[in-house]
């Protein structure tokens, strides 16, 4: 059995790990930066490989080497093997396996940190990394298996990974007391029309749609500081000095007292359904992770 992969020399885990550091970093000289030696090591090994399969799994283009695509799709068939035996070891040492979770930065901080909690006595020998990515990355990962777990937005899953509601996102208005009007009715449009907003800005999908919110009111949305999180527009909140908009999630880090939320009907334009996503191919090279998966569910659920 399997005669042909051990007739010829040239196939080894350590070439099949060059494989994937330079899938994923895009090239050998992003794999190994600054580094000749190991960048002409990493050359030699993966045409090591080229010779054993009979392919070319990289080639030159310009003056960076890439992988060709039967070189993506080996790293990708390596990249499941070595997880599982990696896993497999971790079972036999009686030591723990890690899942990652990919998402934004105010999800992780607000939503999945303080849940992971509870799984940890439902699962011994578990451990959970968490990863602040873009949702183009999150997708991406997840389809290539880098990612075991993503939380994005609904429109955002792609073909070919699986999906399952958490429940809205929903966004309140914030105003720092110091910042309220001392007469008359607090509202959103005062808001955005006399006070001092602090706002994300790197999310394009919540920036238009407070941009076109804005625009519904007459105003010119010019935010007095722009973030580059939504933890960030919270500190500035913080200092009492800025008003925002932020998921509802995050109210339980303000002071008691200190700011007066404003869930004004307006801001329901601004929600979205996050979605627990993963590959379907991970309960074949992870076998724990389908109970995983459904505990997530259960406990990131919102609302």
């Amino acid at each position: 059995m399997f005669e042909t992969l051990f007739s010829e020399r040239g196939l080894s885990l350590d070439r099949l790990k060059v494989l994937i550091e330079v899938r994923d970093a895009g090239s050998i000289a992003a794999a190994a930066p600054g580094d000749p030696v190991r960048q002409s090591q990493y050359s030699r090994q993966l045409r090591e490989l080229s010779e054993f399969f009979g392919c070319e799994v990289a080639q030159r283009k310009g003056k960076i080497l890439k992988l060709t695509a039967q070189g993506e799709r080996l790293a990708e068939l390596a990249r499941e093997q070595l997880r599982s035996l990696e896993d497999f070891r971790a079972e036999c040492r009686d030591e723990s396996v890690a899942f990652t979770i990919g998402a934004g930065d105010s999800l992780i901080q607000w939503l999945v940190i303080p849940r992971l909690g509870n799984l940890l006595s439902m699962f011994k020998g578990t451990r959970f990394a968490t990863t602040n990515l873009r949702t183009n990355e999150i997708v991406q990962q997840l389809s290539d298996c880098r990612l075991d777990f993503g939380i994005v937005r609904k429109n955002a899953v792609s073909a070919g990974l699986k999906a399952v509601s958490l429940g809205a996102i929903t966004y309140v208005a914030v105003i720092p007391e110091r910042l309220a009007p001392k007469k008359g009715k607090l509202t959103l449009l005062h808001a955005l029309r006399e006070l001092p907003l602090a706002t994300q800005t790197t999310d394009g999908q919540f920036t238009t749609g407070l941009r076109e919110l804005a625009k519904a009111n007459d105003v010119t949305l010019t935010p007095a500081l722009a973030c580059q999180s939504f933890p960030q527009t919270l500190a500035a909140v913080k200092t009492g000095k800025f008003w925002a908009v932020i998921p509802t999630l995050a109210l339980s880090d303000l002071p008691a007292g200190s700011v007066r939320p404003l869930a004004d009907e307006a801001l329901n334009s601004l929600a979205r359904e996050a979605m627990l996503a993963w590959n379907p191919r991970l309960a074949g090279i992870r076998p724990g992770s389908a109970k995983i998966a459904a505990a997530l569910q259960t406990a990131l659920r919102v609302g």
